[in-house]
């Protein structure tokens, strides 16, 4: 199983980066977690056709995480007609949410994704939402309430890959990174400490109360990912992950 970074900045692209996507690919199938609105162009910039990413999973309805599935899905349509089956999964409303930034951003196209084998999915916490070979569990964390936000952590054939999505501290990280082979956390900050974000040296302070193989930090700001007193691992745009 390999993890290819599509993107791991902020919303503000700083730095140059991608919005938030990871492939996870595992015998020629692929599971995006989140699809910020630059994903299309990462998956053509790495040769990813559409057809191989059986599911998306998205953390929370910010654009940066799930912008970029009209673009996605537009491709599908009219570029590379797809011809496989495509599972969303998300909070409650993935569909209402999914269906009305389509119609937003392109104005007519709704009603044509009923030409796919599109299903929507939604997560609840404390439930395992099982797919096929896949079960996906998600946590509440500490974000923009309106934006439904989640940490979400994928179990496919024996692996266990969770995501923090965009939080600050919050007592879920820690039950949703038990057991885990890799969890990738945000970090937007160096030392600010302020709600809906994490810092870096919270966590220094927290990084034992987690139960993980291997931990990354993703959703960096410049004073982060410039930063070069660092003992923590950095996620970079482009960077491939065996699991």
């Amino acid at each position: 199983m390999e993890l290819t970074v599509l993107g791991c900045g902020d919303a503000f692209g700083s730095g140059g980066r991608n919005h938030t996507s990871f492939l996870i690919v595992e015998k020629n199938e692929g599971v995006l977690l989140d699809c910020g609105a630059s994903t299309l162009i990462r998956l053509k910039h790495e040769g990813i056709t559409l057809d191989s990413i059986s599911t998306i999973v998205i953390s929370h309805f910010h654009g940066d995480h799930f912008g970029g599935i009209p673009f996605f899905l537009i491709s599908s349509l009219f570029e590379n007609p797809r011809t496989a089956a495509l599972t969303i999964v998300g909070p409650e409303g993935v569909r209402r949410r999914v269906l009305e930034l389509q119609e937003a951003m392109y104005a007519g196209t709704a009603e044509k994704l009923e030409d796919l084998d599109l299903r929507f999915v939604e997560y609840s916490q404390g439930e395992s939402t099982i797919l096929g070979d896949k079960v996906i569990k998600a946590w509440q964390v500490e974000h923009s309430p309106p934006s439904m936000p989640h940490g979400i952590r994928l179990e496919w054939n024996g692996k266990r890959i969770a995501f923090s999505g965009d939080t600050s501290w919050s007592e879920n990280l820690i039950p949703l990174s038990n057991g885990t082979d890799l969890f990738i956390c945000e970090c937007n900050f160096q030392n600010e400490v302020s709600f809906g974000h994490l810092s870096y040296s919270e966590l220094l302070e927290k990084q034992s109360e987690f139960d993980t193989k291997s931990l990354w930090l993703t959703h960096m700001a410049d004073e982060v990912f410039e930063a070069s007193d660092f003992v923590l691992n950095r996620l970079e745009d482009g960077q491939k992950i065996s699991i």
